[in-house]
C-alpha cells in the first residue's frame, strides 16, 4: 500500500518533526486545562493560530520571519498528528486553507538564489532560517508541492555555512531572534528534510553540512555568551533549539549527537523556576510560556516521558492553565503568536495519541548483483507509543522498485501508553538485479485511536556500487509528464527522464545507473534503461485502493549516479523536479461494510459478515475477499444485496480483519476493523487494605491495581465500579462495612470478559474502648509493702486492645474485653496515671487516674497553752492538727504521758480538751497530742508548759 511520506509520516528522522511537535504543544493550552486533554488544548491553539497568522499576513502583505515560518511548521505538525484541519476558524477559512496559504506565501517570497530577505535586503539568515523551517514542516507533513523550493534553500545554505558550521544570527529580537544557535538549528531542520528529495551525492553533501553544524552545537554546549549574534546557549529556548538541531543531524559519530541531547535534557530538568514547575529564560528566572513550551518540546525529542518525570508532567499541566479562552497564550491584551506556537508544539509532542518509529540497527542493506534467484533481507524497527493513551497501530509498508515487495510482521501492534514493540519488515527482491540500484521502503504505523496520527521510518536495500560522490556532474531532465500535468488515480501515466553528463553525452543504460521516480516523496518506480534508448521510463498506475494523496505534489526523477571502471569517470547523481496535480479516482469506489465484531473476545473463531456493493453507475463488483492479518485471503462471491459472510480463525493478540472489494471500473475499497483475542485475565492486586487488616471506620477505602491490555471494569463489594479505559492503573472505591469479621470482594473484568477476583478479609470496629479501674480515681493508700500497689484496668471492647500505664509495657486484652493487672510502685504524695487503651483498629481511649500515697502522720500545733507558758486552775487544751491528705480520724491529749483523753473537734477545726492543773504540782509538765489519719499513720507530739497554783 502506498502512503506518501508527506502526508502519512509524523516525522521521526529529522528534528523538523520534533520542532513541529513543539510548536503544536505551545499552540494548544487552554485556561481550563484541568478539564481538557492535551489534544483538546492543542486543537484550540491550532484554530487560533491559523486564523491569526493568516489574517496578519493578509493585512501586512508579507510573510514575517518568525510569525509565518514557525507557525507553518507547527500547523503542519498538527495536520500530521491528526488535528482537525477542516475546522472553520476565526478568519472564515479552514485550518487547511490557512496552512496552504502560509506555505504558498513562503514559497512566493523566495529569491532566485534560494534565500529570503526581510524588508530592505537585510536579516537574510534569520528570515531564511524561519522560512526554511516552515517549508520543511510543510514538505514533511502536508504536501510536497514546494519540495523544489526547500531544496533550493538547502543549496543556498550549503554555500553560506561558515567554517565553524554555523549560520550566524543577523537580527536581534529577543527571544525569537536571539543567538546563532537557533538560526543554525532551524536551517539544519530544512536541510535534513531536503536530504530526502535529492540524489545520493547531493544528500551526502547535505549530511556533511549537518555534521559540521552539529559539531558547532556540541562545541558550544557550555557557552554562556548571552549576545544576540553570539554562539552561546544560556537561555532555555536556545538549549531547546540546540536539541532540535542535533536531532535533525542524526546520531552523529559514535552517537555524539545523542549524548549531547541527553546532556541538554538533563540541564533543562535541573534548571529551576521559583514558584512554578515551568521554565524561565534563565536558571531561577520566573517561568514563562515560550521558555516552558520550548523546554517541553526539547525534552520530548530527547525521549523524556511525563509518566516517569514529574517535572515534565507538572510543567505540561501548568502550561495548559496559562491558555486564554481564545486558544492563545497572551500577556494582558497583547497576543503573541510565538508563545502560542511554541506552547502548542510542546503539548502536541505529548499528545493523547502519538507514535514514534525508528530503525533498529542497519537502515541500509546490500544485495547481490545478477543473482539468478530472488533475494530477501530483513529490517528491524522500534514502534513506541509516545501518547498518553493506549493505542492499536496498523503497520504497512510503502515504496520499493517494480517487482520488489515488502511485508511487515506483525501487521498490527497494541501498545499501552509509553509501551514499545519490535516490528520486522521483510524485503523480497527479484532475480537478476542490476548494479547501483537503491530501493527504498517506508514502514508506517497508523494510529487506530486518532485518524491521521502515524509515524514512519525509511530503509533501503541496494546493489553495489554505492552512488559516487566524485566524478562527472550530470543533468537529469524530466520528459514526461509536463509541468502541472494531471495524473489520475487508477490510470496509467508514463514517467520518463533523460540524463546527460557534463560533456553533454547522453547516459544510456542498462549498466550506467538508475533513475528513480518519486511522487509526493514516495518512490513509485525506477528504470535502468534496459532497452538502451537513453530514455528512463516507468508506467505508473496510482493504486486506487492505497494512494490517497491528491492535489499539487512534487514529482522528481533522481539519477543515482554510477561508478565506472577507469579510465572512465564516475557519473554523479542529479535530480529534476516539477509539480504535478494528482486527481482523485474518477468513479465512486465500491461500498464496503464490515459487520460489528467485538473489539475484544476470548474466542479464536468468529462468524464474520459484511456487504460489498458497487457505487459507480454501471459497475459491478468483480472481486471481494476477507483478508485476515494481511496473510489469509478468503475470496467470496457477494450474495443478495452484496452480503458476504464466512467463519474465520483468529490468533491470540491483535488481529486485523479487512474486507476489500474491486469493481469493473477498477475502483477498490478496503475497510478494516481491529479485533484482539485476549484469553489472559487481568492481573489484579488489592493494595489496601491488606489481608487481615483491622480498620477503625465503617466506610473502607479499597485501592486496587490492575494490569491488562484491554479496558477493564473494576468492581468492589458489588456497590462500586470503575472502568480503566487503557487496562492499566489503580482505582479507589469507598464501600460501607459492618462490625467484626468482614470480607471484601474485588472483581476485575476485561473487555474480553476474562475475570479475576480477589478476597480480602478484614476486621472492622470503629468503637472506642470503655475503661474502668480498680481502685477508682483519687483514692488514698497508706504505706504499702515495698511501696507497691496492685492495680486493675477493666476494658470493654469488641476488638482486641493493648493497655499502657504511663507508657509502660503493653498489656494485652483479647477481643471482647477483659481485665489486666499491673503492680504500681508508688511515690509518697500524688501519683498521676495516664492509661492509654488502643484497640487493634487504631481507636484509642486515654484515661487519667490519681492515686494518693500517704505515708506521713498528722502534725499538731499547740495553740493553748502556748509552749512554755505558765498556767493555773482549769484550762482548755487547744491544738490545730493538719494532715497532707486527711482525714484526721483521732486526736487525744494526755499530760505527762498519763491517761489519754479524747479531743473534741471544734467548728473551726481545732481540737480541744479540759485540764485541771490544780491536781498538778507546780512546776514543769508536758502536754502530749496523740494523732491518727485515715490510712493509719499516727504519731505523738509533746509540748512543755508550767503550772503555778
Amino acid at each position: 500500500m502506498f502512503h506518501p511520506a508527506s502526508s502519512r509520516r509524523v516525522a521521526r528522522p529529522s528534528a523538523l518533526v520534533g520542532l513541529v511537535t513543539l510548536l503544536l504543544a505551545f499552540l494548544s493550552t487552554p485556561a481550563s486545562a484541568q478539564t481538557q486533554t492535551n489534544t483538546q488544548s492543542t486543537q484550540r491553539a491550532v484554530n487560533f493560530l491559523s486564523s491569526d497568522v493568516a489574517t496578519w499576513v493578509t493585512g501586512n502583505g508579507c510573510a514575517a520571519c518568525h510569525r509565518v515560518g514557525a507557525s507553518t511548521f507547527g500547523l503542519a505538525a498538527a495536520r500530521a498528528n491528526g488535528y482537525d484541519m477542516a475546522a472553520v476558524v476565526g478568519n472564515g477559512q479552514t485550518n487547511q486553507y490557512n496552512l496552504d496559504f502560509l506555505g504558498q506565501r513562503i514559497a512566493t517570497e523566495q529569491l532566485a538564489n534560494g534565500s529570503w530577505i526581510h524588508e530592505a535586503a537585510s536579516f537574510r539568515n534569520e528570515k531564511t532560517s524561519y522560512a526554511t523551517f516552515g517549508l520543511a514542516g510543510y514538505d514533511q507533513s502536508v504536501s510536497t508541492q514546494h519540495s523544489a523550493k526547500l531544496v533550493a534553500a538547502a543549496n543556498w545554505a550549503l554555500l553560506t555555512q561558515e567554517a565553524s558550521g554555523r549560520w550566524p544570527s543577523d537580527y536581534t529580537n529577543f527571544p525569537v531572534n536571539h543567538g546563532s544557535v537557533p538560526t543554525t538549528a532551524r536551517i539544519m531542520v530544512g536541510i535534513a528534510q531536503a536530504k530526502q528529495r535529492v540524489d545520493p551525492a547531493r544528500a551526502a553533501q547535505y549530511q556533511t553540512a549537518l555534521d559540521r553544524a552539529a559539531a558547532y552545537l556540541r562545541t558550544n554546549l557550555d557557552n554562556a555568551d548571552p549576545s544576540a549574534t553570539g554562539n552561546g546557549m544560556p537561555y532555555t529556548f536556545q538549549v531547546a533549539w540546540a536539541v532540535v538541531g542535533l536531532k535533525a543531524a542524526g546520531p552523529g559519530p559514535a552517537n555524539a549527537n545523542t549524548v549531547a541531547i541527553d546532556t541538554l535534557a538533563n540541564r533543562l530538568l535541573t534548571r529551576a523556576s521559583p514558584g512554578n514547575p515551568g521554565w524561565g529564560d534563565l536558571h531561577n528566572a520566573a517561568a514563562n510560556d515560550m521558555a516552558t513550551g520550548s523546554a517541553i518540546y526539547a525534552l520530548c525529542l530527547a525521549g523524556r516521558e511525563p509518566a516517569t518525570d514529574p517535572r515534565v508532567r507538572s510543567s505540561i499541566e501548568w502550561l495548559k492553565t496559562r491558555q486564554s479562552a481564545d486558544g492563545s497564550w497572551r500577556t494582558g491584551s497583547v497576543t503573541f503568536d510565538i508563545p502560542t506556537t511554541f506552547a502548542a508544539l510542546g503539548l502536541s509532542c505529548y499528545g493523547d495519541f502519538s507514535v514514534h518509529v525508528t530503525v533498529v540497527g542497519q537502515a541500509r542493506k546490500e544485495l547481490v548483483i545478477g543473482s539468478q534467484q530472488g533475494q530477501q533481507t530483513t529490517f528491524t524497527f522500534n514502534v513506541k507509543n509516545h501518547g498518553y493513551q493506549a493505542d492499536t497501530y496498523t503497520l504497512t509498508t510503502s515504496g520499493g522498485l517494480p517487482a520488489w515487495a515488502s511485508f511487515p510482521n506483525p501487521v498490527s501492534l497494541f501498545l499501552p501508553a509509553g509501551g514499545e514493540g519490535t516490528v520486522t519488515v521483510t524485503v523480497n527482491a527479484p532475480a537478476n538485479l542490476l548494479p547501483a540500484l537503491t530501493s527504498e521502503f517506508t514502514l508506517t504505523a497508523t494510529s487506530g485511536g486518532a485518524p491521521g496520527v502515524s509515524g514512519s521510518a525509511r530503509v533501503n536495500a541496494y546493489t553495489p556500487p554505492l552512488p559516487p560522490v566524485t566524478g562527472l556532474p550530470t543533468t537529469t531532465t524530466i520528459q514526461t509528464p509536463a509541468v502541472n500535468a494531471h495524473i489520475t488515480i487508477g490510470t496509467g501515466n508514463i514517467l520518463s527522464a533523460r540524463v546527460r553528463d557534463s560533456n553533454n553525452n547522453p547516459v544510456i543504460g542498462p549498466t550506467n545507473g538508475v533513475v528513480t521516480f518519486y511522487v509526493a516523496g514516495v518512490p513509485v518506480g525506477a528504470d535502468a534503461d534496459v532497452n538502451a534508448d537513453g530514455l528512463f521510463t516507468f508506467d505508473w498506475v496510482p493504486p486506487s485502493d492505497a494512494w490517497t494523496v491528491t492535489g499539487a505534489q512534487d514529482f522528481r526523477a533522481v539519477y543515482s549516479g554510477i561508478e565506472r571502471q577507469a579510465p572512465l569517470s564516475n557519473l554523479l547523481g542529479s535530480t529534476d523536479s516539477r509539480t504535478v496535480i494528482i486527481d482523485p479516482f474518477p468513479h465512486l469506489t465500491p461500498s464496503v461494510t464490515i459487520g460489528n465484531p467485538p473489539a475484544f473476545t476470548r474466542e479464536t473463531t468468529l462468524d464474520i459478515w459484511g456487504y460489498a456493493t458497487p457505487r459507480a453507475p454501471g459497475a459491478v463488483v468483480t472481486y471481494a475477499a476477507f483478508i485476515i492479518n494481511g496473510a489469509t485471503v478468503i475470496p467470496l462471491t457477494p450474495g443478495n444485496g452484496g452480503l458476504i459472510y464466512t467463519t474465520i480463525t483468529l490468533q491470540e493478540g491483535p488481529n486485523i480483519i479487512q474486507l476489500t472489494a474491486r469493481d469493473s471500473f477498477g475502483g477498490v475499497t478496503t475497510k478494516q476493523v481491529n479485533l484482539t483475542v485476549d484469553r489472559v485475565p487481568p492481573i489484579l492486586t488489592v493494595q489496601s487494605p491488606v489481608n487481615g487488616a483491622a480498620l477503625g471506620q465503617l466506610n473502607v477505602t479499597v485501592t486496587s491495581s490492575v494490569q491488562d491490555q484491554t479496558p477493564v471494569r473494576v468492581e468492589t463489594q458489588w456497590v462500586a465500579s470503575s472502568i480503566l479505559e487503557f487496562g492499566n492503573g489503580t482505582v479507589e472505591h469507598t464501600v460501607p462495612m459492618n462490625y467484626g469479621d468482614q470480607v471484601i470482594l474485588v472483581r476485575a473484568t476485561d473487555s474480553a470478559f476474562n475475570v479475576t477476583e480477589k478476597l480480602v478479609f478484614i476486621w472492622v470496629d470503629p468503637g472506642s474502648p470503655v475503661v474502668s479501674t480498680n481502685p477508682g480515681d483519687n483514692q488514698i493508700f497508706g504505706a504499702q509493702p515495698n511501696h507497691q500497689l496492685t492495680y486493675t484496668v477493666n476494658v470493654q471492647s469488641l476488638s482486641a486492645a493493648t493497655v499502657r500505664i504511663n507508657g509502660g509495657a503493653a498489656l494485652s486484652v483479647a477481643r471482647g474485653g477483659g481485665a489486666v493487672q499491673s503492680t504500681l510502685t508508688l511515690s509518697p504524695g500524688v501519683n498521676n496515671l495516664s492509661i492509654v487503651t488502643l484497640s487493634e483498629t487504631g481507636v484509642s481511649t486515654t484515661t487519667t487516674r490519681r492515686v494518693n500515697y500517704d505515708v506521713q502522720a498528722p502534725a499538731a500545733t499547740l495553740l493553748s497553752p502556748a509552749s512554755g507558758a505558765t498556767v493555773s486552775g482549769t484550762i482548755t487544751l487547744r491544738a490545730r492538727v493538719t494532715d497532707n491528705f486527711g482525714p484526721i480520724t483521732h486526736v487525744g491529749f494526755s499530760r505527762d504521758m498519763s491517761g489519754i483523753r479524747p479531743g473534741t473537734q471544734q467548728a473551726n477545726g481545732d481540737w480541744t480538751a479540759t485540764l485541771d492543773t490544780t491536781e498538778l504540782l507546780d512546776g514543769s509538765h508536758t502536754v502530749d497530742v496523740w494523732m491518727s489519719d485515715g490510712v493509719g499513720n499516727s504519731t505523738v507530739q509533746r509540748f512543755n508548759f508550767f503550772v503555778d497554783n
